[in-house]
């Protein structure tokens, strides 16, 4: 699973309902070769369509707060990868793998790296984003942890600077 393809789907839904008229068009989520090795390997294929679900409504939320809608012929393109994601609490996959992890009792620190390019209609860089978030310890942890507590908190983060590098660049 390279990409997640059918999240573009999503994405024209959600920017389909926005009510303005600069239009963006977002590509979909990558991973890099590392976090694509990891998803397989370690985390679960079904861990990376929740991330990057999650990367999509996330983005698309705050470039729709900030006035884009979602066109195919968009003057500005956004490539999204997730270049890595820690969880806080093990996966589905994990559990399975490693019968001596606790679900509710094994946590850990969290967190994810992001990155976007956005291209103009000429396929020139308009823009580049790049958000790293990680705990540095388990007190670092924001309140009641799932699974994937401090990737969403840097993915909010990141989907607010690429909105902002929207705005900037002026479309």
């Amino acid at each position: 699973m390279r990409v997640v393809s059918l999240l573009a789907g999503a994405a024209l839904f959600v920017f389909a309902t926005a009510a303005s008229a600069d239009p963006v068009s977002v590509a979909p989520i990558s991973y890099s070769p590392e976090f694509q090795e990891q998803l397989d390997d370690e985390l679960g294929a079904r861990e990376g369509i929740y991330l990057s679900e999650q990367v999509t409504r996330t983005v698309a939320r705050e470039l729709a707060d900030r006035g884009a809608t979602m066109s195919e012929t968009a003057p500005i393109t956004i490539e999204i990868s997730i270049v890595d994601a820690d969880p806080n609490r093990p996966t589905f996959e994990q559990l399975s793998n490693q019968p001596s992890l606790d679900g509710f009792r094994s946590i850990s620190i969290g967190g994810a790296e992001l990155r976007a390019v956005l291209r103009g209609a000429d396929g020139s860089v308009v823009s580049e984003v790049t958000h790293r978030r990680y705990n540095h310890s388990l007190a670092d942890l924001h309140g009641a942890t799932t699974t994937w507590s401090e990737a969403r908190v840097a993915i909010r983060q990141f989907a607010d600077k690429v909105a902002d590098a929207y705005v900037a660049a002026g479309r």
